[in-house]
């Protein structure tokens, strides 16, 4: 939207009494959740849709519906002037389908945040059991290495070197559960939830499901805020050219008007190919990290397979308990992996989502 065209004193005045009132209500909320704080220990987990459902009261999101209501206005108001001119209607016709690809960027940004915000505490939270897993694992291999060298198999230099892994063990335990406490504030402060997450893993076929035609992202180009700022340019220089006459123009300033107008046109093909390009990347994006999580979850399985051989092994007293401790941490490690992939799958399918306002099912937060 152009300077000229920017929300009036009364949009900004009606933007600040959202944030004020955005702000009143977290104080009352965080208020309340002081006051029933035993309540809300008992409520249910908020799922990852739950929190999904949050974004419509975010900020950014508030203030583009607000945006869109004033264009909106604004275009009712040029509709019933009897003296409003062709460029004033463009602009005001204009000014309302930027804010509406505005707003529903600004909806699909938000939905991208919170789920990132809701990954990094379910990696965190795993990445703390794995790091406490390490920790035990390193306090049994001091154990052994003392009583290894009590007995004359292990010198005083296996102790200190199992001692140092311990202490490197606790510090990254401590890492840990530092990483835990951000994240569950990153999303508290995103949502506004502060109780219960529910953590519990994706469904695979939420995940899986196919992607739109190539066509549809291609149609979805031009609702795009990038490209309709250009294209929104050509029309205007368009009507620029059809307004002049040589009755009542100078030939030099009808040709300068077609030459905005070509140049116009020039800039919004060579838009439309970058935003072409960047659509492939991120399908292409979907794609990689689909056969990244493939990968992941064959690991994870065949790590749980190993598991399974070496407690067979430990119950047959073939393996000692901590090479079967270790099996199981490998085993932690794998599922971490998963984990990630599978959030770096979710995350490529909103990014897609967001980067082109092609709503995915499942994850439009509908």
């Amino acid at each position: 939207m152009t300077p000229s065209h920017r929300s009036t004193a009364p949009a900004a005045g009606l933007r600040r009494l959202a944030l004020a009132l955005t702000l009143i209500a977290i104080v009352l909320g965080a208020a309340a959740a002081a006051q029933g704080a035993p309540a809300a220990a008992n409520a249910a987990p908020a799922s990852l849709d739950d929190l999904l459902a949050t974004v419509d009261g975010r900020v950014g999101v508030v203030t583009a519906d607000l945006d869109l209501a004033e264009a909106v206005r604004a275009l009712d108001r040029a509709e019933a002037d009897p003296l409003a001119l062709r460029l004033d209607l463009t602009r005001a016709r204009q000014a309302v389908a930027l804010a509406e690809a505005e707003a529903r960027a600004a909806r699909l940004d938000a939905l991208t945040e919170v789920a990132g915000a809701w990954a990094r505490v379910r990696e965190t939270e795993l990445q703390v059991a794995l790091a406490a897993a390490a920790r035990d694992l390193s306090a049994r291999a001091v154990d052994i290495a003392r009583l290894r060298a009590e007995r004359g198999s292990a010198t005083r230099l296996d102790v200190d070197e199992a001692t140092t892994n311990l202490e490197d063990a606790e510090k990254n335990l401590a890492a840990a559960r530092d990483g835990l406490a951000l994240a569950r504030a990153d999303l508290a402060g995103l949502t506004g939830h502060e109780g219960v997450v529910d953590l519990a893993p994706l469904g695979r076929e939420r995940l899986e499901r196919p992607l739109p035609e190539d066509a549809v992202f291609e149609a979805a180009l031009d609702g795009l805020p990038t490209l309709l700022r250009i294209t929104h340019a050509v029309e205007l220089a368009g009507i620029g050219v059809d307004l002049l006459d040589p009755s009542f123009a100078a030939r030099a300033q009808i040709d300068q008007a077609r030459t905005q107008l070509a140049q116009a046109e020039a800039g919004a093909a060579e838009a439309r190919r970058g935003l072409t390009l960047r659509t492939r990347a991120l399908l292409n994006a979907v794609v990689t990290a689909r056969e990244t999580d493939r990968i992941a979850r064959d690991a994870l399985a065949q790590a749980s397979e190993r598991e399974a051989i070496e407690l067979r092994r430990f119950d047959a007293g073939l393996i000692a308990e901590i090479a079967l401790e270790q099996a199981r941490l490998t085993t932690r490690q794998a599922e971490l992996r998963a984990v990630q992939a599978e959030h770096g799958l979710m995350l490529a399918l909103l990014d897609l989502q967001a980067g082109t306002l092609v709503p995915l099912e499942g994850w439009d937060g509908r």
